[in-house]
């Protein structure tokens, strides 16, 4: 940091800001500057926070200041926020059910609707602020005794509209032994979906490599980023395998339980479009007119979209890589979900 001229607070900007600022006690000097940050304001996306931190808008001492500075007892981070500071008590959302609990890790069980963590329009209410929220006095009392690993990240995600089973690593040392039995193979998860059409096989193997989905295939190259996250099934893309079974068959749908076995973005989804059975109700994948609709609505659904896609993460088990205990997290259907599978097999 040296040598880095001061900057004002305000550089001449016309908006309206408001100014916060922490000082750092003495059981969190050590530790990186955006860290820092992030265990201060656990509600603001570490993509905010690094924007902020380049662009001056959080100062260390007066100063501009790296991301990887480490910040020492007593020094001081002042933070400039456009429009109102946010509000951290708002931003946890809704207390969501504990499915499971140890020391290493935390499950919850997610409802159809909710971000497992901020992106773009989305910046509160989501999974993680919601865990972090409730761990708070767990982590701050892990931080005072020396552990300047304790922060708890995503263990897995699901999107938006999945329901059901989010596990959170409590400390980094557990997100990266999680990580470790992920690529041996050794977490096993099982989902459920409702999907358009029979299948006439009982159970199969969807083996075809996914990457994003070139913008000319969009309905409307217009929208940007709208469809910069769509996926698709292509030959140059990363290695991608699910397994399903027929649970059962209605008619003009079917029950499947689903297996992934890697964990690519949107792969269920993706891999069963792929052969020609979407998700009921995907935004994306079955008609992405419905997609480009929600976003035009500022991410909102309305009365003309599905209230949800039928895919909902129903079992996680792995050993626990520190005890060696057998782990099995279930996460019963949601409410929503066993509603709308059954006005489909009253249909039928």
């Amino acid at each position: 940091m040296q040598g880095v001229p001061p900057v004002p607070v305000h550089p001449g900007r016309l908006v309206s800001a408001e100014i916060t600022t922490h000082r750092v006690p003495p059981d969190r000097a050590g530790l990186r500057a955006d860290a820092f940050f992030a265990l201060s304001f656990p509600f603001v996306s570490r993509t905010r926070i690094r924007q902020k931190i380049q662009q001056g808008e959080a100062l260390l001492n007066g100063r501009r200041f790296a991301t990887s500075a480490r910040v020492r007892e007593g020094d001081q981070i002042t933070v400039e926020w456009r429009g109102p500071a946010p509000d951290n008590t708002a931003a946890a959302g809704p207390t969501l059910p504990n499915l499971y609990e140890d020391a290493y890790f935390v499950a919850v069980d997610k409802p159809a609707g909710v971000a497992c963590h901020p992106v773009g329009r989305i910046q509160s209410g989501t999974v993680i602020q919601s865990v972090r929220n409730r761990l708070k006095t767990e982590t701050d009392r892990n931080l005072a005794a020396g552990d300047r690993d304790a922060y708890p990240t995503l263990a897995n995600r699901l999107d938006r509209f999945t329901s059901g089973i989010v596990l959170v690593a409590k400390t980094g040392a557990a997100q990266t032994a999680m990580q470790a039995l992920r690529q041996r193979g050794l977490v096993e998860k099982r989902y459920v979906a409702v999907v358009e059409g029979s299948l006439s096989d009982d159970a199969g193997t969807i083996d075809s490599p996914i990457g994003p989905a070139p913008l000319a295939e969009s309905a409307d190259p217009a929208a940007g980023s709208a469809v910069g996250i769509r996926m698709a099934v292509r030959p140059d893309g990363l290695p991608c395998q699910t397994n399903y079974q027929v649970v059962e068959r209605l008619h003009g749908h079917t029950v499947l339980h689903v297996f992934p076995r890697t964990g690519r973005q949107h792969q269920i989804r993706v891999h069963l479009a792929s052969i020609g059975h979407p998700v009921i109700g995907d935004l994306l994948y079955k008609d992405e007119s419905l997609f480009l609709r929600y976003w035009r609505n500022g991410c909102r659904l309305d009365e003309s979209l599905p209230p949800r896609h039928l895919l909902h993460a129903e079992l996680l088990a792995f050993a626990n890589p520190f005890t060696g205990a057998s782990v099995q997290i279930e996460a019963p259907l949601p409410p929503d979900f066993s509603n709308l599978l059954a006005s489909l097999a009253s249909e039928a």
